[in-house]
């Protein structure tokens, strides 16, 4: 056990993580992080709702919404790319090839600090995808996962601007979108893991 794991992270040590996944995998963080900021704000224009305040929110509804769109962008200008330049199916070879349980046992050392330990689960469930279906499918289900993300923002923000011109507090909305939007880097940020796995496996 360990071969793989210690030579992809050797590689990674050496060269960090690749684009557009690096950037890729920081919208995803930033997804989560304009979550919290915005439910922070929404809940003290709650308490003070004036001008400053729901201006606030809007421009975090804005953020959120600019940062997935150049997340779904990074996918659609790599989708075609890859077709282009034969990758997808160099990478479904390494998928092929890479031995979970190897590469699962050295990313748990610095990831597992819960009993259910979902970002590893998150890579495991990536990496057998990538096995049964191929890479480029992966990322295509990515996609849309991410267009979901971005419905989820506007419900979001809709459930917001009727709490504003009703005055009727919309606590279920708010944490159900929150938490959404939260997940996403244990799926997505992952997402830069779970391809330099695949980019590095042969060192």
């Amino acid at each position: 056990m360990g071969a793989q794991g210690d030579r992809i992270f050797t590689a990674i040590k050496e060269r960090g993580y690749p684009d557009p996944w690096a950037t890729f995998g920081e919208c995803m963080s930033w997804e989560a992080a304009y979550s919290v900021q915005l439910k922070q704000a929404i809940d003290a224009a709650r308490k003070d709702q004036n001008e400053p305040t729901c201006a606030g929110v809007d421009a975090l509804f804005t953020a959120k919404a600019s940062n997935l769109a150049k997340a779904r962008q990074l996918l659609d200008d790599v989708l075609p790319d890859y077709d282009n330049t034969g990758m997808w199916a160099e990478l479904d070879q390494s998928a092929r090839r890479l031995d979970i349980d190897d590469v699962s046992e050295r990313w748990a050392r610095g990831l597992v600090a819960h009993p259910f330990p979902i970002a590893l689960r998150s890579l495991q469930f990536n990496w057998t995808y990538m096995k049964d279906h191929g890479v480029r499918a992966f990322y295509e289900m990515t996609a849309r996962y991410v267009d979901d993300l971005r419905g989820n923002n506007e419900r979001w923000r809709q459930a917001w601007a009727a709490e504003t011109a009703t005055g009727r507090i919309d606590r279920v909305t708010t944490v159900e979108c929150d938490l959404a939007s939260e997940e996403a880097p244990m799926h997505c940020d992952i997402c830069q893991k779970t391809i330099t796995a695949l980019l590095y496996l042969d060192g």
